[in-house]
């Protein structure tokens, strides 16, 4: 089982980077062949919004204008079988690093085929070949866990990543909360670790 491990994280140290690495760990550990891309340390453009992608429906991934990374982490997300999401809450949503990416992916990875009710046009997975799972990490530095009901926008957002753009059924999530004013707990860390080992149990 391949699992990729995508971080939106802009450091390399910290809560949200051990928490990202206990998954890893977990998932290893459980038999599963795991890759982490910080895209902070990715060439990422933003996305230009010409379209080109959107014109092109028949290939599995749309070829985009822009030469950079996300051409080879396209490629690794297709081949992937499930995913490890992780990012900071930023203004209760996704960080910038994570929302570029998300964009690149939206039309690469979809086509504007779906319809619900009267809306056509919506972004449909072109990665339908087979069945993927996904957990997600959240760190937020000043909203408590409490807290997390009303903040959890960067969770909803991920979670949506993986459903609609990378055909990955979400299966478990952690939110750490108010780490500005605390230290992870040996109780987050330890859940972090079973989410990397549910995910691959998913996978079957």
């Amino acid at each position: 089982m391949k699992i990729l491990a995508i971080s939106g994280n802009p450091k390399s140290e910290g809560a949200l980077a051990t928490l990202h690495d206990e998954a890893t760990r977990g998932a290893a550990e459980a038999g599963a062949e795991v890759e982490t891309i910080r895209l902070a340390e990715k060439d990422i453009g933003c996305c230009r919004f010409c379209l080109n992608c959107l014109e092109d429906t028949a290939s599995d991934i749309a070829a985009c204008v822009q030469k950079d990374d996300m051409a080879e982490i396209l490629h690794k997300i297709k081949e992937a079988d499930g995913f490890i999401l992780s990012c900071p809450m930023s203004s209760g949503h996704i960080n910038a690093h994570m929302k570029i990416f998300e964009e690149r992916c939206v039309m690469t990875l979809c086509t504007p085929t779906k319809k619900i009710l009267w809306v056509s046009g919506i972004p449909e997975s072109r990665i339908g070949d087979k069945k993927r799972h996904a957990v997600t990490i959240t760190t937020t530095g000043a909203i408590p866990n409490v807290l997390r009901p009303v903040f959890h926008g960067s969770t909803r957002e991920m979670a949506s990543m993986a459903r609609d753009i990378f055909n990955a059924e979400t299966v478990g999530n952690l939110y750490a909360g108010r780490l500005w004013f605390r230290k992870l707990s040996r109780r987050e860390k330890k859940k972090a670790y079973k989410l990397g080992r549910s995910l691959v149990q998913a996978g079957g």
